[in-house]
C-alpha cells in the first residue's frame, strides 16, 4: 500500500500559482482538478486569494528565531492600491490613482526615516 504524502500549504499555494501563471487566458475554475484540487476546495482557496489579495501589504522580517510583522500599507495606501487595479474605473481616472499612491507611499516613507532617525 502505497499513501500519498500531503502537500503542505506552501505547497498546494505554490502549485496553484504555478497553474494560473502557466494558463494563457481565463479558465474555469473546474481546470484546477488537473492539479489535485476538487471543485469544493478549489472554491475555498480562489475565496482565500481574492480575500488575501485585497488586504493591506504587509513586509515579514525573520531575525533568528524571531517572525516580525510590520504593515506597509496604511488604509489609504490599501483603498488607492485597490482603485489601481479597479477596471471598472477608466485609465485616466487609475493613471491619477497611481499617482496619488506613489505620492503617499513616499510621504509614508520619509515619515518613517525621519521616526527611525530620531
Amino acid at each position: 500500500m502505497s499513501r500519498k504524502k500531503r502537500r503542505t500549504l506552501a505547497e498546494r499555494a505554490e502549485s496553484i500559482f504555478r497553474f494560473i501563471d502557466a494558463q494563457p487566458e481565463s479558465f474555469p475554475k473546474s481546470e484546477f482538478q488537473r492539479i489535485g484540487l476538487n471543485p469544493t476546495t478549489a472554491e475555498s482557496w480562489v475565496r482565500l486569494i481574492e480575500y488575501i489579495q485585497g488586504q493591506p501589504r504587509i513586509k515579514v522580517t525573520r531575525i533568528r528565531s524571531s517572525t516580525y510583522i510590520e504593515k506597509i500599507e496604511n488604509r489609504y495606501l490599501s483603498m488607492l492600491r485597490k482603485r489601481v487595479l479597479d477596471s471598472s474605473l477608466s485609465l485616466k481616472e487609475r493613471e491619477a490613482t497611481m499617482d496619488d499612491y506613489i505620492t503617499a507611499l513616499v510621504t509614508l516613507e520619509r515619515a518613517e526615516m525621519g521616526r527611525i532617525k530620531k
